[in-house]
């Protein structure tokens, strides 16, 4: 067989137990020498004797990389919940994350905005943490000054709440008298019962829907710019974190921007979209075999091929502890409010059952212990009422697992996607949320992997930093933005741990390792040759220099997406 590419002269840690360099600890040597053809691995080191002359390309990794360090190959990596659309929305709009000016300077950067919008255009901006300005939320009064009358919708960095102005909030009608919060959130407001600006989980929607649906021009324009910033960081693959519907959706022609983006050669990385519970609907079919809820044409989990995929329906149960809106058992620490889900839990239960009766494997939010009770019943409910599913079932973010639960994840197939990343940008505020009795619940480590639990990593991009040099060193270190440590030492990961969250593991959580999609996550001959190419070895970094590393080039399906 005539290869397409050699990658050569390079540590390869193919991340599986049948290869040599897959575990630590391992007797013989990691390969050194891997080769390519039709976009799937097909040999090794010695396999390849005899195929160099005729190899459409040789790859020398030392040469690539230049480095002092161990050129070092290993899998594509994979980021199981992030939001891809909208991080790519956010590089067009205004940043307001942790700017070193404080209010001021995002008030500057409001104004200038504004200032070169026409009347009625809104001002979009992302990435607002009060956690970044001494727990300050911007004055509303200040904000209606500097828009100059145009409609201001700011998005807290973790995505489950909001910041707007007056125009914004009236055009939304929430200034009408009579106007109520709808199910599942808030509209913030003052002792005087005057809104602040701040709009909590489902009421978002009610003023996003004044600026949606997004053209399908400007979601393939968002993919492109994301998807080249993942080609840069080495991710060849992510989950799509909730599409079509509710706040998180930007359009209910979501699949066909991604089948554009596709097409036009924008898509530089795999997709698993999550469509959002409230995008599912009865479909009329025969009497025996109508799905209670679903897609046109009765598509579910798995529809798809190995470049764009559906994957797991996506379920909000709860919101997120640094804006104190996850469902907690306890009162958050100083106050007498626990939090909330974002329905009554029989309408979630059904939901939940009714869209696992129908095909979809379920992907539920939750983050509070409370959520996270309610999201473990109605999925093991669910699954001894059906059977296993053909995509593991997955609890998305499981920021407060209690011990006693791990063996009911292992038993029941349920994958867990923490988010390490939130260690840095948001730990100290999750850590003053829920108090130093209940912190060691919070995004569990080494408990899930010692049980057994499949355990993807994520990074929930935008609303936390998506690079995955840094995911593995906080999975590493689980420390905050201010030095301390998220819950107990021993949940920190292994080197090797890590990275296979970001690999092996992230790739077991979605259902790329089965027979019904193409290997992934692994280097194995049959497998999809997604790879990156590393300036030196991951597994012998220290943990506080794993992010020096450089990505200097990635593969996917056998084709450079970054050199």
């Amino acid at each position: 067989m005539r290869l397409d590419t050699i990658i050569r002269n390079a540590r390869i840690h193919t991340m599986a137990a049948d290869r040599p360099g897959g575990q630590p600890g391992d007797a013989p040597p990691a390969p050194e020498a891997v080769g390519i053809a039709g976009g799937r691995i097909v040999a090794f080191d010695d396999e390849l004797e005899g195929s160099y002359a005729e190899a459409g390309e040789v790859v020398d990794a030392a040469e690539l990389t230049g480095s002092a360090g161990v050129p070092t190959v290993v899998p594509g990596f994979i980021d199981a919940h992030c939001h891809t659309t909208w991080f790519g929305l956010t590089l067009a709009s205004v940043d307001v994350e942790n700017l070193p000016g404080g209010l001021d300077e995002v008030y500057d950067r409001l104004a200038a905005a504004a200032a070169q919008l026409p009347d009625g255009e809104w001002v979009q901006a992302t990435g607002y943490s009060h956690h970044d300005y001494a727990g300050s939320y911007p004055d509303i009064a200040v904000l209606d000054r500097i828009t100059g009358g145009r409609p201001l919708f700011m998005r807290q960095v973790s995505g489950h709440s909001a910041i707007v102005n007056t125009a914004a909030l009236t055009a939304a009608g929430m200034l009408e008298p009579g106007y109520t919060d709808p199910p599942g959130g808030k509209v913030v407001r003052d002792a005087s019962g005057r809104p602040t600006g701040l709009v909590e989980e489902t009421a978002q929607t009610q003023v996003q829907d004044l600026i949606r649906p997004y053209s399908v021009e400007t979601i393939v324009h968002a993919l492109d710019l994301a998807t080249a910033h993942y080609a840069k960081e080495g991710i060849t693959s992510f989950g799509e974190a909730g599409i079509a519907a509710g706040w998180i959706g930007h359009s209910p022609l979501e699949i066909y921007a991604y089948q554009q983006a596709r097409r036009a050669g924008l898509l530089r990385a795999r997709a698993q979209l999550m469509p959002v519970i409230d995008a599912l609907h009865p479909v009329s079919g025969h009497a025996a075999d109508s799905p209670e809820l679903g897609l046109d044409l009765g598509m579910v989990t798995g529809f798809g091929d190995d470049e764009i995929r559906l994957g797991p329906v996506k379920i909000f149960m709860d919101g997120a502890l640094s804006g104190r809106t996850a469902a907690l058992h306890e009162p958050y620490a100083g106050q007498s409010d626990a939090g909330y889900l974002q329905d009554d839990p029989a309408v979630l239960r059904a939901q939940t059952l009714a869209a696992y009766r129908s095909g979809w494997s379920l992907a539920v939010h939750a983050i509070g212990d409370r959520a996270v009770d309610e999201a473990i019943a109605n999925i093991t409910a669910a699954v001894d009422e059906c059977g296993k599913p053909a995509f593991p079932n997955r609890i998305e973010h499981a920021g407060m697992i209690r011990t006693e639960q791990l063996a009911v994840l292992a038993e029941y197939g349920i994958a867990v996607t923490p988010q390490a990343a939130f260690f840095d940008n948001i730990g100290d505020g999750m850590l003053a949320a829920i108090g130093t009795e209940r912190a060691h619940l919070l995004y569990r480590g080494r408990s899930f992997l010692d049980a057994g639990v499949m355990l993807a990593g994520s990074s929930d991009r935008p609303c936390a930093e998506g690079n995955v040099l840094r995911g593995m060193q906080l999975f590493m270190t689980r420390l905050t933005r201010s030095g301390r440590l998220s819950g107990p030492g021993h949940e920190r990961l292994l080197a090797s741990e890590a990275l296979a969250a970001y690999t092996s593991g992230a790739a077991a959580a979605m259902g790329m390792t089965g027979a019904h999609a193409g290997q992934a996550g692994r280097l194995v001959r049959g497998a999809l040759a997604d790879i990156v190419i590393l300036t030196g070895d991951p597994l012998a970094t220290a943990p506080e220099a794993v992010t020096e590393l450089d990505v200097q080039a990635t593969m996917r399906g056998g084709q450079w997406t970054h050199r």
